[in-house]
């Protein structure tokens, strides 16, 4: 008989797995649609240490199911590598992946200064177009260290 498992890991590792195409998703998945703003509640959540849901997983032998990679993480080479497939937490993994790497159509930054000043999670944390934060500037580490808590625009 089957059993059910349960394997805390931490999100690096979880994210690295993505990266690496360890972790993929089975190719019935629909695509990645969460607004910017999803994926910065996100982050303060994770950032307060909130539960943020589970995720479920499904060992993959390299049978059965056509696999895809997390939108915008490296193409697969081959399935061969992939560990596991995302049955659920597609949504969320992708926009943690897609924040944490730099990668998609928005990029998230956290504001060391507010944070310390005031503590408030909501304010430290925002995220900008990844077109604007290339015309400001906000990538490059230089800009984001002279600039410190003033790059905010909104």
């Amino acid at each position: 008989m089957s059993h059910f498992d349960t394997n805390p890991k931490s999100l690096k590792d979880l994210l690295t797995q993505i990266d690496m195409g360890e972790l993929v998703l089975p190719d019935f998945q629909r695509d990645f649609v969460w607004d910017p703003s999803a994926t910065e509640e996100l982050i303060e959540s994770i950032m307060r240490k909130y539960p943020a849901g589970s995720l479920l997983f499904l060992k993959h032998d390299g049978s059965g199911f056509q696999v895809r990679e997390f939108e915008g993480a490296t193409k697969l080479r081959s399935t061969v590598g992939a560990s596991y497939l995302v049955l659920d937490g597609q949504q969320r993994m992708t926009s943690l992946y897609q924040a944490f790497y730099g990668k998609g159509e928005h990029r998230y930054f956290l504001d060391i200064e507010t944070l310390f000043k005031n503590g408030d999670i909501e304010e430290a944390v925002w995220h900008e177009s990844a077109k604007k934060a290339e015309r400001l500037r906000l990538t490059d580490p230089s800009t984001r260290l002279r600039l410190g808590g003033r790059l905010r625009t909104r």
